[in-house]
């Protein structure tokens, strides 16, 4: 046996210390997930530790951290030796059961409760959570006669919080966040002023009151100050006490008393004060919730865009019924731009402006690249574009889970063989891929339009190219993204043969139908790239040797083909004296033995300057 024996120490309660149970009820998976606990749930925890380091004298019933130590048995080992109860591990494995058998079988070994934390939740959140929820634990928490009660198994919540300290304070209590979003709140009397009416009907104080917040210092009061605020009774409401939640240092939210038809009681200060300690582990959670729904989301929009995972459950997780029309518009930026302030500007104010554009587009950012998934409204019946009223007023039915579903014109299913589009012009490729004529595609096409605009607005930002692939079902978003990255593709390489020209820059925003010779292009270099990677003769012999050299005069031919083999015309592309390029020419024929008289041998040479030089011998 380990050090960190079984059963050492006694279960339960001591002074200053709560169950891992209790600590557990305040998160429902987004920050730990608990795998064994061989003492059982009502092991004493006294301390969150963060790392071994945290561990030692005075600390006793510790929950340890185990930042930056390996997700391994040794670990749990170490973690019972240096006298710890409960240990959280990160970087579990969900999907390797046997790592997980050693380490559960290393936890019960030992005595340790073993955890894991969340994919996606990192160290801070779940300190922050556990602490919060230690301080609440051992606090306790109002009880129905106004003093201290046990803390109970049963996760206390933010509203039943608000209500029990507003019949304490004799007034009106309201739970707020950072952002002034109204998370819970008590009854609101009938003599409740209106600002406090107009508040909680919109979720959030409005934006003038904000302002007059800023304005007078109270906000930068509240957020800076430990103690509770007072704000006496004026013309424009009644008296006010708020005070700021803190977890540690860090501010989570603010809970605001307001007098209802009368005083505050005396001691609402200090009621007010206790419930912002009550309410700090409650508020963590809140922050976790809301960033594992991101997560999730994200991890859903990825899932739809990549094609893995189930596309069907991917499309609800979004809100989102499988057959929703949408299409995806791919941005991407000049490489190694990347680092500049002015290059990271242009993708922010291309996520902005979509966002206002088609609020509800999902957005993921990969570097130099955005990759935007836009959800299209149906045509109205009236042919206008705007999408029909639906039962729930924003133009689509509920669907089973009440959220707003946009649902495509009839005959967008897949296998239906008879469709019209909005020109008239009837598909029959029996996939529900939009001809690019309908309104859907006419929408994707103005997003695109502006997006670029937007992009070249921006001083000093490098060049942004904006693709937007074909409108399909949400369940073949794969699709709609593959077509899209090949269109920005087409726009790069379509506008550096141009330049080359000397013609002037085409556009850089463009839907399928807009590039449509150089997508089948490129789709048909992308196949031959294996074949001719494979391949040998002269020609590969020349590609190879010429890219160890710098690859001078494969730019060469590929000027003198793309200018349908005329001598002078080439030169000028090339900025050299017409002789300059036939010596080049030359060189070629001689060293090699390549003769671009025989037509094989120009395909081949032309196939060679659209595909990437391979790496020098």
């Amino acid at each position: 046996m380990d050090g960190g024996a079984r059963g050492a120490g006694p279960l339960g309660g001591g002074a200053g210390t709560a169950s891992l149970r209790a600590l557990l009820s305040f998160d429902d998976g987004e920050a730990v997930r608990l795998l064994c606990a061989p003492a059982g749930a009502d092991a004493a925890v006294g301390h969150v530790a963060v790392g071994f380091d945290d561990l030692g004298p005075g600390r006793g019933h510790a929950l340890l951290l185990a930042v930056g130590a390996p997700a391994v048995p040794a670990t749990v080992r170490r973690a019972a030796r240096r006298g710890a109860r409960a240990v959280v591990l990160g970087g579990v494995p969900a999907h390797e059961p046997g790592v997980r058998a050693e380490l559960v079988a290393a936890a019960e070994e030992t005595g340790v409760a073993l955890l894991a934390r969340a994919e996606g939740a990192d160290w801070g959140q779940v300190a922050a959570l556990l602490r919060s929820a230690l301080a609440y634990a051992v606090a306790g928490r109002p009880g129905p006669d106004g003093g201290v009660a046990e803390v109970s198994e049963e996760v206390f919540s933010l509203a039943s919080l608000a209500a029990q300290v507003a019949a304490r304070v004799g007034g009106s209590i309201t739970i707020e966040d950072t952002r002034l979003r109204v998370l819970a709140h008590s009854a609101t009397g009938e003599e409740a002023d209106p600002l406090r009416r107009t508040t909680i009907l919109g979720g959030r104080v409005p934006a003038w009151r904000v302002a007059e917040l800023r304005h007078s210092g109270l906000l930068r009061a509240l957020w800076t100050s430990p103690e509770v605020i007072h704000r006496p009774a004026d013309a424009d409401g009644p008296e006010r006490l708020v005070v700021a939640v803190r977890g540690g240092r860090e501010v989570l939210g603010s809970i605001w008393a307001a007098a209802d038809g009368g005083a505050l009681a005396s001691d609402a200060a200090a009621h007010l004060r206790a419930a912002a300690g009550l309410a700090a582990p409650l508020l963590v959670g809140e922050r976790l919730r809301e960033s594992g729904t991101a997560r999730r989301r994200e991890s859903a929009l990825r899932g739809l865009l990549e094609g893995s995972g189930h596309r069907r459950t991917h499309a609800w997780s979004l809100g989102l019924s499988p057959d929703t029309a949408c299409a995806v518009v791919v941005a991407e930026r000049r490489a190694g731009a990347a680092g500049s302030a002015v290059a990271d500007r242009a993708l922010d104010v291309l996520v902005l402006q979509a966002a206002a554009l088609r609020p509800g587009t999902g957005v993921l950012r990969d570097g130099d690249r955005l990759v935007l998934l836009v959800v299209c409204d149906p045509p109205s019946p009236g042919g206008n574009g705007s999408p029909p009223p639906g039962r729930n007023g924003q133009g689509g039915r509920a669907g089973r889970d009440g959220r707003s579903r946009r649902r495509t014109p009839e005959g967008r299913g897949r296998g239906d063989k008879g469709r019209t589009g909005a020109a008239g012009a009837q598909t029959e490729n029996g996939e529900g891929e939009k001809d690019g004529t309908g309104g859907e595609a006419g929408e994707v096409l103005a997003l695109v339009r502006e997006l670029d605009l937007s992009a070249a607005a921006v001083a000093g930002a490098a060049p942004v190219w904006v693709g937007a692939g074909p409108v399909l079902p949400s369940v073949r978003a794969a699709e709609s993204r593959e077509r899209a990255e090949l269109v920005v593709r087409a726009l790069r390489e379509r506008e550096a043969r141009t330049v080359a020209a000397g013609r002037p820059r085409p556009p850089r925003h463009s839907g399928p139908a807009g590039v449509d010779t150089t997508l089948e292009v490129l789709r048909v270099l992308d196949a031959a790239r294996p074949v001719w990677e494979s391949g040998a003769g002269p020609v590969h012999a020349f590609v190879r040797a010429d890219a160890a050299a710098g690859g001078e005069l494969l730019r060469t031919l590929a000027a003198f083909l793309d200018a349908g083999c005329d001598v002078p015309a080439a030169a000028r592309r090339l900025v050299v004296h017409p002789n300059t390029l036939r010596y080049r020419l030359g060189r070629v024929r001689e060293r090699y033995g390549i003769d671009l008289a025989d037509p094989d041998t120009r395909l081949l040479v032309a196939l060679a300057a659209r595909l990437p030089a391979p790496p020098p011998v």
